[in-house]
């Protein structure tokens, strides 16, 4: 209960805040000040801020605030009519990284490199190096060509033809992989050196 009664009061605070801010700027845009000299400002420094605004400074002490915004000079507003011109700007919607297209060497098809490691290379170019776990939760660690090692698990998608892997054993890892519609199941086996 005390939660409540603390936000109710604080949103209070806050709407009254926020009115008494807003009133002040209403007021300040409706009776605009008239400038300001330090106390002890010398003549000259007087004379040149009483030229920068002479309607101001000319005006009289008993005139209104209607006046004095009558003899201010009127600015003109424009209207800007912005257009966006990318010569020579970057584009914002460019990708910062450009990955490599992978042409196979069977085939003229050309297919984009995954942003996943284990699906940039085909499924035969991976060699398994260790499997650990029970016939239950078995995990496969595998290498590539550039010494760099993944884990396995199974349904771990991995080579270019939308392989899986589909079971681990304790000495082969079976991949399964559809390069045309029909599967084709791939099995690496442990490397022992």
């Amino acid at each position: 209960m005390k939660k409540i009664k603390f936000v109710i009061i604080s949103t209070f605070m806050s709407i009254f805040i926020t009115a008494i801010f807003a009133f002040a700027a209403e007021v300040k845009n409706t009776f605009p000040l008239a400038p300001r000299v330090p106390v002890n400002a010398t003549p000259a420094a007087t004379q040149t801020k009483q030229s920068l605004i002479p309607s101001v400074a000319n005006a009289t002490p008993a005139a209104t605030p209607t006046q004095i915004q009558q003899s201010l000079p009127i600015v003109p507003t424009s209207i800007d009519n912005y257009s966006y011109n990318p010569l020579g700007k970057p584009d914002p919607f460019r990708p910062f990284i450009v990955v490599d297209v992978a042409v196979k060497q069977q085939t003229v098809k050309k297919t984009e490199a995954s942003m996943f490691p284990l699906q940039r290379a085909e499924t035969e170019k991976y060699r398994v190096v260790g499997i650990a776990g029970d016939k239950d939760h078995r995990v496969a660690i595998c290498e590539d060509a550039a010494k760099k090692f993944y884990p396995l698990f199974k349904g771990t998608h991995i080579g270019l033809y939308n392989g899986k892997v589909i079971e681990i054993m304790a000495d082969r890892v079976i991949v399964e992989e559809y390069e045309t519609k029909k599967a084709k199941r791939v099995i690496l086996k442990l490397r022992k050196n």
